[in-house]
């Protein structure tokens, strides 16, 4: 097997967008010939199980590697012995929409990938024209191992954004005095006692199907005042989650039977596309429908103390109780069934059996950076299957503490001693001054720019507007989003 370089530019698209379309429609566009029939070079050599490293050209000097992917099977192969795989409608619009050309037959040409993982380096190889595909350099192929995160700035959307104005006596402009400001240590000097919380606990959440630690596991941040004095220490890294739920449970009852009003931050989604809990026999009520699905989920998928887990067998039978294939996808090889499967687009499309891909607060998001798909499970990028795995743990948490679940419970802060969870996506906090740690140790980075934010945010007096009903939802959505979606914390306030 072989490992190529294909170099996108913004002639199609920006790089978040960019980003963005591989990683859900795992499919990079690559046409086979050119305008005069003939085939283009490296196209007939690039096999099934190949790497493929997807590259951004900003200039001819500045030039970076971002995703490494596998090529996966063409469903339907544009020529015999070619990978090269064609795409005709609606999946082809879905690509055209993303800057995609289509061929002479209305078809969209390119490459399925999967196993998609993030690999940013500095390309150093040296390559030909834009949109081709090479055969990866050897001093290229010798980052592979040493290569970092994407950086923040790479996945962020230029956009011009109508931010919320912040209501209450709590929004007058308070003095924040930051004594020590570090990824290890946060220690913020404030002027009042005027809060939504005294702690914040953040998690970035993993579906690792084994005990790990780094990247990809585990990340628990948090932080209390003392008086006028707010501390966070370095963020702890948990080996499973069944032992971060443990640690959880333990530390805000601790906080809560302090007297403490607790804010808990969890990186994964609450809520599936309006539809869902109804689509499975659930419910047919649309209030409440989250209850319902939280329920099943907790109840229906299984986690063990050792990270082992049922998370492709239970979107499996989801899918069959819907109407397979969809609508999960991007299991790994060995989960594949008839009814789950690895690719979407040729597969089926969305709306499915009325369920829409994006939920209200995902697609406020899409405004600003990156997001997946909650129905898309793994496939290197595993936001699915975080969030299958990140609800069925909820559920326990939130009944054995008493916890509030926002906004489902209502757009309000405590006002006493309580624990209150809320989803967040810590891609939309980013410091520019933290800006190296992104890129060698994001997870425990961005935890700990939420406990920050949190904390700067509640003593100037604005976190309480953050739990506040968004003002710009009409009230279908608002239904919607109340019921069964869910809304991310900070989706559509200040950066």
């Amino acid at each position: 097997m072989k490992n190529w370089i294909y170099f996108a530019t913004a002639k199609k698209a920006p790089l978040a967008s960019t980003l963005e379309t591989v990683t859900n429609a795992q499919f990079l566009w690559r046409s086979a010939f050119n305008k005069n029939g003939a085939r283009i070079a490296n196209v007939g050599s690039i096999r099934e199980g190949d790497g493929i490293i997807l590259a951004w050209r900003r200039s001819g000097t500045e030039r970076n590697a971002y995703l490494c992917c596998r090529v996966a099977a063409p469903l339907s192969p544009l020529a015999p012995g070619l990978v090269i795989d064609k795409i005709a409608d609606p999946g082809a619009r879905v690509l055209v929409s993303a800057g995609y050309p289509r061929n002479s037959h209305g078809d969209v040409e390119g490459l399925r990938v999967d196993n998609i993982l993030e690999c940013f380096f500095h390309v150093r190889g040296e390559y030909g024209g834009d949109n081709a595909i090479h055969e990866l350099a050897s001093e290229d192929a010798a980052q592979l191992s040493t290569a970092s995160t994407i950086p923040p700035e790479a996945t962020t959307k230029p956009v011009k954004r109508t931010l919320r104005r912040d209501s209450g006596a709590e929004a007058t402009a308070l003095v924040v005095s930051p004594a020590t400001l570090s990824v290890e240590r946060i220690e913020i000097e404030a002027t009042t006692n005027v809060r939504a919380f005294d702690a914040y606990v953040m998690v970035d959440w993993s579906s690792r199907s084994r005990p790990a630690t780094g990247k990809d596991s585990v990340w628990i941040a948090s932080g209390a005042w003392s008086g006028l004095t707010f501390t966070a220490g370095r963020p702890q890294n948990v080996r499973t989650r069944v032992q971060a739920i443990y640690e959880l449970r333990q530390q805000t009852i601790v906080w809560r039977d302090e007297g403490k009003r607790v804010l808990v931050g969890l990186d994964f989604a609450f809520g599936y596309p309006a539809g869902f809990a109804s689509a499975l026999g659930l419910t047919t009520a649309p209030k409440g429908a989250w209850r319902a699905l939280h329920k099943h989920f907790a109840a229906s998928v299984t986690d063990s103390p050792n990270n082992t887990h049922t998370r492709d067998a239970f979107a499996d039978e989801c899918n069959r109780k819907v109407g397979a294939p969809g609508p999960f996808w991007g299991c790994a090889r060995g989960a594949a069934t008839p009814t789950l499967t690895e690719q979407r687009l040729g597969v089926f499309d969305f709306p499915h059996h009325s369920l829409e891909e994006w939920r209200a607060t995902d697609q406020e998001a899409r405004r600003r950076v990156t997001t997946q798909s909650v129905w898309k499970l793994n496939s290197g990028v595993s936001v699915g299957g975080q969030t299958i795995l990140g609800i069925k743990h909820l559920d326990d948490l939130a009944c054995s503490v008493g916890g509030y679940r926002w906004p489902f419970e209502g757009w309000t802060t405590p006002s006493g001693p309580a624990i209150w969870f809320a989803e967040i996506f810590p891609t939309l906090v980013q410091y520019p001054e933290w800006a190296d740690e992104y890129k060698t140790r994001r997870d425990r980075t961005q935890v700990q720019s939420c406990v920050r934010r949190a904390a700067e945010r509640d003593c100037a007096g604005t976190l309480k507007g953050d739990f506040a009903k968004p003002g710009m939802l009409n009230a279908a959505t608002l239904s919607r989003v109340e019921g069964e979606e869910g809304w991310m914390l900070w989706v559509e306030s200040p950066a």
